[in-house]
């Protein structure tokens, strides 16, 4: 099957690493986060981002990477940079998770520009929501016409160790599932586990999900490489491609079809 991974910082690594690291472990497309994000301010206060690697990178290999994009919800232009997102080669999308973005979250808001934008010329968002749910389910709500894509299975910013914390991310997670323009992003997922490799009680969770979303609406992301302090590329990948208690056709749905068709990434 084809696998496709929603989140990698291959701008840690350089393009000829990422690309020798995703053959390792049989990756075949990938949508790059450039992390921390280039960016600089205006004459008047906005900031505006830049994408040199990312764009270098779809250049070279246009099948096997895209990337997102991130806006300044004060930028007067922001409607036409939304409308125009999708006509620069591999650029699929906006990501909502950065300290600045937090900030805003933490005010109680801010994004409702980017969200309505992003609704009018359908391109989907990447949200991750930290410790802020309430805006969160304010947006959800709000921006009917809008995809979200939740980053890390909603987990927390801090990810405590607590005992019930898988069950309680998963209860959190699943509450949005019965908005159809919500799906999920299953990165970082491996941390919540309480077990080593293959992570059955998380896999046990991925099944409660699973049964709530439905596989079309929930896309397999490593975040490589920021998880390597706890779970390997590999780790990641296998404990869904390897898991008896997934159906064949579900794994493609997470591994690569999910995002393909949430994405608007044909490959």
């Amino acid at each position: 099957m084809e696998i496709v991974d929603a989140q990698v910082h291959a701008n840690h690594r350089g393009l000829d690493q990422s690309i020798a690291i995703m053959d390792a472990v049989g990756v075949n497309a990938a949508v790059i986060d450039v992390w921390p994000p280039v960016r600089t301010k205006t004459a008047d206060g906005v900031m505006r981002f830049e994408y040199p690697f990312a764009e270098e990178a779809v250049e070279r290999f246009p099948q096997r990477f895209a990337y997102v994009a991130r806006f300044d919800p004060n930028d007067p232009e922001l409607d036409n940079l939304m409308a125009d997102l999708r006509r620069k080669p591999g650029r699929l999308c906006v990501r909502i998770a950065s300290g600045f973005d937090f900030k805003l979250l933490q005010q109680g808001g801010g994004h409702e520009k980017i969200l309505a934008a992003a609704g009018r010329h359908r391109v989907p968002i990447m949200i991750y929501p930290g410790d802020y749910h309430a805006t969160l389910q304010k947006y959800v709500k709000g921006f009917p016409d809008t995809q979200f894509i939740i980053d890390h299975v909603g987990m927390g910013v801090d990810r405590p160790s607590l005992p019930s914390q898988l069950e309680q991310t998963i209860d959190q997670l699943i509450s949005y599932a019965k908005y159809p323009h919500v799906a999920v992003k299953w990165g970082h997922a491996p941390r919540l586990s309480r077990e080593a490799f293959p992570y059955r009680d998380l896999l046990q969770q991925l099944g409660r999900v699973i049964e709530a979303f439905g596989a079309k609406r929930i896309m397999w992301a490593s975040d490589y490489t920021v998880t390597t302090d706890h779970h390997t590329y590999a780790e990641s990948l296998f404990c869904i491609r390897c898991a008896d208690q997934l159906s064949a056709p579900d794994k493609e749905w997470l591994l690569g079809r999910s995002a393909r068709a949430i994405l608007g990434w044909m490959g």
